[in-house]
């Protein structure tokens, strides 16, 4: 059995901010259409080349400059209130939003990367077994438990 990758907070947050940003986008998309703010064509195309950055911008936060990318996306949204007042608030929200999972995603990924990192070695060592349980016939050290 495979062990799946471990994914950082930030990438599990922006995850679900995405999740909650794109039925916003469709949403907006369709106000935006409806009020015959954009042509059609537009207001509906615009919407869908947006809701797939969104999705393909989960996809990047795996990499260091994906957080950085989505930052221009939450940019990009709030700057389609010149088009319609509105999306000032909606943008707003998402971008404070996603700079609030980056601050604090940052921190909890620090604090976890020693955990991590003994939990990586001890695997490796063959000290546990992928659940963190110690192996059968492996030496651990229950001095620290007193």
């Amino acid at each position: 059995m495979s062990r799946r990758r471990y994914r950082s907070m930030i990438e599990q947050l922006g995850s679900i901010l995405v999740a909650f940003e794109l039925v916003a986008v469709l949403c907006a998309g369709l106000a935006l259409f409806g009020l015959s703010v954009l042509p059609p064509a537009l207001a509906l195309g615009g919407t869908a080349v947006f809701m797939l950055l969104l999705v393909i911008s989960v996809r990047t936060l795996r990499q260091p400059w994906g957080k950085w990318f989505l930052l221009a996306l939450q940019i990009a949204l709030t700057l389609t209130g010149f088009l319609h007042g509105s999306m000032w608030f909606v943008g707003g929200v998402f971008l404070a939003a996603w700079i609030y999972c980056l601050r604090h995603g940052i921190r909890i990924d620090a604090e976890r990367a020693p955990i991590i990192a003994e939990y990586e070695r001890a695997l490796a060592a063959g000290e546990i077994d992928e659940s963190g349980a110690p192996m059968s016939g492996a030496s651990v050290d229950h001095d620290d438990a007193r």
